[in-house]
């Protein structure tokens, strides 16, 4: 689906992201696909000027970025305050509140211009269930600890456990999303992370090898 122009159809890509996410496993109402939707037109309106992501076309915004976090969105069922750290323009965390907005998430990141596109959306998409804390994760000391803590291509695992392991809760998890994982990233895990699994995601038209990482911390 090529265009001539910038111009982003939104009803083309409603269309796209419904067919899409029909092949998944993840619950979902129209209303949601829509704010789906409306947020990747507004990232393609602000990409332009604060090149948020190196992501350029609105298909493949939704390949890349809608898609690629909706899958993990039946692994957090149990989850209700959630933090997505390294957040960027906000995926997964934007998407996942979209689809889930019973559950509290915090999205964080160091680097405020990307979170004032995170905040345009919150308010553009009418998403009371986001909070955003502009830090870095070792620097912040939450008030309540997190159940789980998401990542998506941010850090190697043993970083990811040692700049939010005063983050998550005592019998919080780590769900890390991978594009290509490594034996020696779980390798190099600290002793007092333990591997609880790790499962194939299956994004539909992507053919990568997409995996999350699922990991807990016990008292060494």
């Amino acid at each position: 689906m090529g265009r001539k122009d910038s111009t982003v159809n939104q009803a083309e890509i409603l269309g796209q992201i419904r067919n899409l996410m029909s092949k998944t496993d993840v619950e979902y109402t129209e209303e949601q696909l829509e704010k789906l939707a409306t947020l990747v037109v507004l990232l393609c309106k602000w990409n332009t000027a604060l090149n948020l992501t190196a992501i350029r076309e609105p298909e493949k915004i939704v390949v890349l970025h809608i898609l690629d976090s909706a899958v993990i969105s039946p692994l957090i069922k149990e989850k209700n305050n959630i933090a997505d750290v390294g957040t960027g323009a906000g995926f997964p965390g934007l998407v996942l509140a979209i689809l889930n907005p019973e559950k509290k998430f915090t999205l964080i990141d160091s680097i405020a211009k990307k979170l004032s596109f995170v905040r345009t959306a919150m308010t553009t998409l009418g998403l009371k269930n986001v909070t955003i804390i502009n830090d870095r994760c070792e620097n912040i000391v939450p008030e309540d600890k997190f159940e789980c803590i998401l990542s998506r291509a941010f850090a190697p695992l043993c970083k990811i456990v040692e700049w939010c392991e005063n983050l998550i809760a005592e019998s919080g998890v780590f769900i890390c999303m991978k594009a290509n994982l490594e034996d020696n990233e779980l390798n190099d895990l600290p002793k007092n992370a333990q591997i609880e699994s790790i499962i194939d995601l299956k994004v539909p038209s992507l053919d990568a090898n997409r995996k999350a990482v699922i990991l807990k911390l016990h008292k060494a």
